[in-house]
């Protein structure tokens, strides 16, 4: 989905690393693409309930990307 972004801010003689999500082209927020598993668990999570684990992690992987749920969740 999306690709991580490596910043390096220096300060006073230190260095803060930061990984962030890659900006996105507004393609990739079109609901029109959304899968109906994807729709479903933001629903669970945002409006109706009860969500379980797996409903916010779908949601979290949706819009941050696989790979940088998978590393935060290492």
């Amino acid at each position: 989905m999306s690709e991580v972004i490596h910043k390096v801010e220096e300060q006073s003689g230190v260095s803060i690393h930061r990984e962030v999500p890659e900006k996105r082209s507004h393609e990739n927020f079109d609901v029109g693409q959304m899968s109906s598993e994807t729709r479903a668990a933001f629903v669970r999570v945002c409006k109706d309930g009860p969500a379980s684990c797996t409903d916010y992690r779908h949601v979290f992987e949706s819009i941050l990307g696989r790979k940088v749920v998978s590393e935060i969740l290492k």
